[in-house]
């Protein structure tokens, strides 16, 4: 008869979430805080990306505007630096100088991007899912945005999130589908570290994939259903995704990691009780 009490506990306890439902809640948080919860998430996809068809697009606006800029080089004589170099010197002294030196002015712009990815953008991460988290119960100030600072796990916090991306990229040097799958099971590290700042490294990825153990799938979909605002997004030149889709999408991922983490303590619990019996 005890057995039969838990089993029912077990059943009211554990959340079978709908992606209806959690968008409903997603977007009531947001639109409870409107306009600070579109400056969070200007700021979050500004410096982190969120792919955004917004980004996707200004992404392809400037290799468009590059490729354009090396064509007239080319078809223009006193444009084109190597061309000058080469008529300068018929041994192309200056061409292999510039060459190098353009080559290590590129390394060092390139260095520069991943140290601000790891060391500024990171924090800024985590911050975001702590300003979505708290929105989801009350409204939230754009000050918590800073928590990835603040908290006094600076330094975990960067580490951490630099071995998730370090880890998604070398699956996905395997092939795409690993990359995809490790992104998902890694998907609650950031919101574990904004929602526990003490959990270690090693618990922030364990109990990520216990989380997203069975829903990999639910919330690959989830983000998928999104992709219709994406497209208007893109439309509107990311109007829609800045005022709307964006900070509605931050908030419905909030809600689940909140649904995820009362499941994953409910059975926590669950199998702790069951195994005293």
């Amino acid at each position: 008869m005890f057995l039969s009490f838990i089993l029912t506990f077990k059943r009211e306890v554990f959340f079978m979430w709908t992606r209806a439902q959690l968008k409903t809640r997603g977007k009531a948080a947001f639109l409870r805080n409107y306009w600070i919860c579109v400056v969070a998430a200007l700021i979050l996809t500004l410096l982190i990306g969120n792919g955004t068809s917004a980004s996707g697009n200004s992404g392809n606006d400037s290799q468009n505007s590059t490729t354009s800029i090396s064509e007239f080089s080319a078809s223009s004589g006193h444009l084109n630096v190597e061309s000058f170099a080469e008529r300068l010197t018929p041994l192309g002294p200056i061409k292999f100088v510039f060459t190098v030196f353009s080559g290590i002015v590129l390394l060092v712009i390139g260095l520069a991007f991943i140290l601000i990815r790891i060391f500024v953008l990171a924090p800024f991460e985590v911050g975001g899912a702590r300003f979505f988290l708290e929105n989801s119960m009350q409204k939230a100030g754009l000050g918590t945005m800073l928590f990835g600072f603040q908290n006094g796990y600076y330094g975990k916090t960067v580490w951490t999130l630099f071995l998730k991306n370090l880890y998604i990229f070398l699956w996905s040097l395997l092939l795409l589908i690993p990359g995809i799958v490790k992104s998902y099971e890694y998907y609650m590290v950031p919101y574990l570290l904004a929602d526990y700042p003490e959990i270690s490294t090693e618990d922030a990825f364990r109990i990520s994939r216990e989380m997203m153990n069975g829903e990999k799938w639910n919330t690959f979909v989830l983000d998928l259903s999104f992709i219709g605002w994406k497209i208007l997004s893109s439309i509107s030149y990311g109007l829609v995704g800045f005022f709307y889709a964006n900070p509605y999408e931050y908030a419905t991922d909030a809600e689940l990691f909140l649904v995820l983490k009362q499941n994953y303590f409910a059975s926590r619990s669950y199998n702790n009780t069951y195994h005293t019996l």
